[in-house]
């Protein structure tokens, strides 16, 4: 190798580290690429799961039983249309007991059912009958139809008293998620 391009090597890697160690960072992306960013939005709520499955065949006789294993990761998507910081799409959003229940009510409503009596229903329902002492479904489902389980999270007075005062049949829900989850389950 000649002289000349070994030196030229060491010059770039001097110019790369001084860019480096000086931390010189652009704070306005746009202004570095001189153009507007492109991204992509979606509606409010939009998400993209990833899941892998892996079934495992048990060795009985006589009868064909596989074991399998399922993993899931969701992910929400950005919904911003002035979106400019990626760093902002990836800041940590805490799940709370409101949003949860905001998209059990949407699923429900999107089934066809109406989303607020049935989510009331529900916690009704495990109001009046625990299902603690179930397992780890059991405690899931505690955790999320029991209100009073956590912190104060400015829940709408009607989900307070659902819990506390209530009676399934003052709920117009024509099915019972409790009732649906056992189903599965057993």
């Amino acid at each position: 190798m000649c002289h000349y391009c070994i030196k030229y090597n060491y010059s770039f890697l001097i110019l790369i580290f001084v860019n480096i160690a000086s931390g010189s960072k652009v704070k306005n992306v746009t202004l570095a690429v001189g153009r507007h960013i492109r991204s992509i939005t979606y509606p409010q709520g939009s998400g993209m799961g990833i899941f892998f499955a892996i079934s495992v065949p048990l060795d009985l006789p006589e009868k064909s039983v596989s074991m399998a294993f399922y993993f899931e990761a969701n992910y929400r998507l950005p919904n911003d249309k002035n979106l400019t910081d990626c760093y902002e799409c990836y800041q940590e959003e805490n799940i709370n007991r409101k949003f949860t229940y905001d998209i059990i009510e949407s699923k429900l409503e999107s089934a066809g059912y109406p989303g607020r009596k049935c989510l009331l229903r529900a916690i009704c329902e495990a109001a009046l009958n625990p299902v603690t002492g179930n397992g780890l479904v059991g405690d899931i489902i505690h955790i999320l139809f029991t209100p009073s389980s956590s912190k104060e999270e400015n829940l709408s007075q009607e989900i307070v008293d659902a819990e506390s005062n209530c009676s399934c049949t003052d709920y117009d829900c024509p099915m019972s998620l409790l009732d649906i989850i056992s189903h599965y389950i057993h």
